[in-house]
Order: C-alpha cells, then structure tokens, then sequence
C-alpha cells in the first residue's frame, strides 16, 4: 500500500472545491476526492486521505468565501 503525499491529497482538494462550487454539497465533493485520486492519480485513497481533502477543501472554500465578503465591502 502506498501512501498519497501532501500534494497529491492538495490536488484531490482543489477536486473537491470545485465540485462544491458546482454542487453546494460536501458529499459530492467527497466523492470527487475519491475519484480524482482513482481517475487521476491512479490511486485507491483511504477514509483518513479522502477526510484530510475534504478538511483542506472546507478551509479553502472559507478563504474564498472571506475575499469575496471582503471584496463587496470595498
């Protein structure tokens, strides 16, 4: 078994921002995680690396909800 790196789980992150963006749901962007890194990197994640994306994408998802808040203020 080999384990996904810091990028690669960084890459099934921006999978998943961007299905939420689509979707507005954190399940299907769970599933895009999961299938990014089987589709795309060739690799079968575990719970813990989808989990860890999803964690990354939700922080990343605040961030550009905060420049956008910021961005209307100004």
């Amino acid at each position: 078994m080999s384990y996904l790196n810091d990028y690669q789980i960084g890459l099934m992150a921006r999978a998943a921002v961007n299905s939420y963006e689509m979707t507005a749901d954190w399940g299907s962007a769970f599933r895009a995680a999961q299938e990014f890194a089987i589709d795309e990197l060739n690799r079968q994640p575990n719970r813990t690396a989808v989990l860890l994306a999803i964690k990354i994408a939700k922080t990343r998802w605040m961030a550009i909800v905060q420049n956008v808040k910021h961005e209307v203020q100004s």
